[in-house]
């Protein structure tokens, strides 16, 4: 007799969709257990400059978006960052346990690759580094009217990437056991 999985939905063994669309695993936390679920991952590299203030910054940035049976978009305003960067991502399941179904979407190449590309357009429309105000020169802040009075902190200046300033780095399908 086969023994009875805990979700009705998860298979023994990995969906396989396309050779081109990458999966990778999670390195599972203590103490995790059930069936691998599947989420879409996206890492990048984000360049923030501004020559006005001399800045040049990088920021690596990953995030995840879970992907139900039915999904059919994403929308990359429900990713939730997390810190697992792609170097870490493991190729094989390090724990043996069933997988939960992917979407279509997901096995398909140009539905694949047009998620890709809404992550990039996503990141450079929301990613934002937040930069102290710069000071007038005199020890106060630009715009002080008062001699010898104390002003306001000035908030910081928030300024987005540079143009050309995200570099996707991956973009795959992700099981994580949980």
């Amino acid at each position: 007799m086969a023994a009875k999985l805990a979700n009705p939905l998860a298979g023994p063994t990995r969906p396989l969709g396309s050779p081109e669309i990458p999966q990778f695993h999670l390195p599972p936390s203590a103490g995790s257990s059930g069936a691998y679920s599947p989420w879409l991952y996206g890492a990048a590299t984000i360049q923030f400059g501004s020559k006005k203030r001399k800045l040049d910054e990088r920021r690596r940035v990953a995030f995840r978006v879970a992907l139900a049976p039915a999904t059919k978009t994403i929308d990359w305003e429900s990713a939730v960052p997390i810190e697992v960067m792609p170097e870490a991502l493991l190729k094989a399941p390090a724990v043996v346990a069933p997988y939960l179904p992917l979407p279509a979407g997901a096995m398909t190449v140009k539905t694949f690759t047009r998620w890709a590309k809404n992550l990039d357009r996503w990141l450079a429309r929301t990613q934002r580094l937040e930069v102290p105000p710069k000071p007038d020169g005199k020890g106060k802040a630009e715009g002080s009217k008062a001699e010898g009075a104390e002003s306001e902190p000035q908030p910081p200046e928030v300024i987005g990437p540079k143009r050309g300033g995200v570099s996707v780095e991956l973009v795959a399908i992700l099981w994580d056991l949980g």
